[in-house]
């Protein structure tokens, strides 16, 4: 998930295998600062002059097989601060969302 090859930009968007109360909780897990809850779906969070929005909208259902996984679409986006303010800020948050294995 992280951006370890370039930089964190702005503004992205990411496809997330989760349901929105799954990533809420990893989302309040792995927050360096505080969550606040904009509205449905809708978090923001402060670090320093930073701040990071980030919604959240259902996309439906993965089929692997017989296995059915649930998937998110997240947009997240960045105000004040510069690319290393945005990177360690997603960089917890990315290490609380990781799943599974190899």
């Amino acid at each position: 998930m992280a951006f370890v090859s370039g930089p964190v930009p702005e503004r992205f968007e990411r496809e997330v295998t989760a349901s929105a109360t799954e990533f809420e909780r990893d989302l309040r897990k792995g927050s360096p600062c505080a969550v606040e809850t904009v509205g449905p779906d809708h978090f923001r969070l402060y670090a320093g002059s930073t701040r990071l929005d980030i919604h959240v909208a259902a996309r439906g259902m993965r089929r692997i097989g017989a296995l059915q996984l649930q998937t998110i679409g997240v947009r997240y986006e960045f105000s004040g601060g510069n690319e290393s303010d945005r990177r360690a800020l997603l960089l917890p948050l990315d290490r609380a969302m990781q799943r599974g294995g190899g």
